[in-house]
């Protein structure tokens, strides 16, 4: 685990081995409790999706047993090194497989993640390299004052962790297919 002081992010390299990626992967694709409709995602000002992928939802329960000790690490490293109050992770929760596919161009323009619920916030934002098959393009990038690449989560089995707060984006995928495991920390609402 280290922090690139600079923009603000945690990454984590090889975090997890390409084994266990595969299971995960299997574990979603048979488990995933529903696809996420045009409704639920981020538009701009026109109603038009600011995301052209595919996603699959689903509970934690459904993949404990491989991300367990990874989620105690994201919850404690939250608190530590962000100082946010975070809520534990309960088996409800529901956590985004993105596939982009280059048959779509699939991308991800600019949005931040956040809660409809007045009383809670998404303080932070776990994004996990599981892709199975090699793929060019879909670079990801932050807005921090500037807009910069975090070449870290182009690899499978490496993570990231940003405020959700903090603008983000995901280039269009030109060849292949890049899977990311979404996974949102939330905590009291900020005053």
């Amino acid at each position: 685990m280290s922090f690139d002081k600079k923009f603000s992010y945690w990454r984590w390299c090889n975090l997890i081995p390409k084994k266990e990626i595969l299971k995960l992967n299997t574990l979603i694709e048979k488990n995933y409790t529903y696809i996420e409709n045009n409704k639920n995602q981020a538009h701009d000002s026109q109603g038009n999706s600011k995301k052209s992928t595919l996603v699959k939802v689903v509970e934690y329960k459904k993949i404990k047993t491989i991300l367990k000790d990874f989620i105690d690490l994201f919850v404690q490293a939250g608190r530590f090194n962000f100082g946010y109050d975070i809520f534990e992770v309960t088996d409800l929760d529901l956590f985004n497989l993105n596939i982009y596919s280059s048959k779509d161009k699939a991308k991800y323009d600019w949005h931040t993640d956040g809660s409809e619920n007045p009383k809670i916030d998404t303080k932070l934002t776990i994004l996990i390299n599981v892709s199975l098959k090699t793929y060019e393009g879909g670079n990801f990038y932050l807005f921090n004052n500037n807009e910069f690449e975090v070449p870290e989560l182009n690899e499978p089995g490496n993570a990231i962790m940003f405020k959700s707060a903090i603008n983000h984006k995901v280039l269009p995928i030109t060849k292949g297919e890049r899977r990311t495991l979404a996974i949102f920390l939330y905590g009291p609402a900020f005053r």
